[in-house]
């Protein structure tokens, strides 16, 4: 992962971003076709129409890469891996909310290397770069200086400002159970962002995941460990794979782990 190689994969997430907030705000508020999927999630036209856009830029410049998207699968093999999500949080876009975007990342050799996270309503964007650090962007202040991201000190649980998923997203008795343990042991805030990158920018301490595939987090994690927080699932490992996920300012994260187990 050398530094030049990494900014021409991070230029081209950021034009992936790009295109996907074109495709994506040509679609918003224009009551898209939409259908729920066997996870309870719902999917629109505009999802599939913005990993298709992308798929469509990648064979361009990346045509060897792999890609694993949410709403088309996986395609390809090898060490590099493009994860998409196209419209992280549907439900809002399909209501015609502002909280939605899409996430980008790129693993190599098993490890996110990139990661790109667009809110395209609120012309905000984060990113970052394996060993590069993380930053966010406003695009609407036209030439701003992108900032840089660092995650807050908070060290103790009690103080810790939490992320919960709703009620929705929690469908076992385990992540029932875990959730108002959290509640009960923290200081559990409404999200007014995307609540791992809360997280990085060090407004909000620690947020777990009940429910998430890799598409949801792999892009996220990056931005939060560039900006010197920590990622596990939610029993400790290094996994975005199975489902569940804890982001922390790292002091925290031990604490928490044991705290829900």
């Amino acid at each position: 992962m050398s530094a030049d190689n990494l900014s021409a994969d991070l230029a081209l997430a950021h034009e992936l971003a790009d295109i996907a907030s074109k495709v994506s705000l040509g679609h918003f508020r224009r009551d898209p076709k939409h259908w729920t999927k066997s996870d309870g999630s719902i999917a629109t036209e505009a999802d599939v129409a913005v990993e298709t856009a992308i798929r469509a830029r990648l064979a361009q410049d990346r045509a060897s890469d792999a890609i694993l998207g949410e709403e088309q699968g996986a395609a390809g093999a090898g060490p590099r891996r493009w994860i998409i999500d196209a419209i992280d949080g549907t439900i809002d876009f399909q209501a015609g909310g502002p909280n939605w975007g899409t996430l980008i990342a790129l693993e190599i050799d098993g490890r996110v290397a990139v990661g790109v996270c667009d809110e395209p309503v609120h012309k905000r964007r984060y990113f970052a770069a394996r060993g590069q650090g993380a930053f966010c962007a406003i695009l609407s202040a036209g030439n701003s200086t992108p900032h840089r991201l660092h995650v807050s000190t908070a060290a103790t649980l009690a103080d810790a400002r939490s992320f919960v998923p709703p009620a929705m997203w929690l469908r076992t008795d385990r992540m029932r159970a875990v959730a108002d343990t959290v509640v009960k042991s923290t200081k559990a805030l409404p999200h007014t962002d995307h609540p791992a990158l809360q997280v990085a920018a060090g407004t909000s301490d620690v947020a777990f995941f009940a429910m998430a595939g890799p598409w949801d987090l792999a892009a996220p994690l990056l931005v939060v460990e560039e900006a010197g927080g920590r990622f596990t699932d939610l029993d400790g490992k290094y996994d975005w794979t199975t489902g569940t996920a804890v982001f922390s300012n790292g002091v925290l994260h031990d604490d928490f782990i044991r705290l829900v187990r």
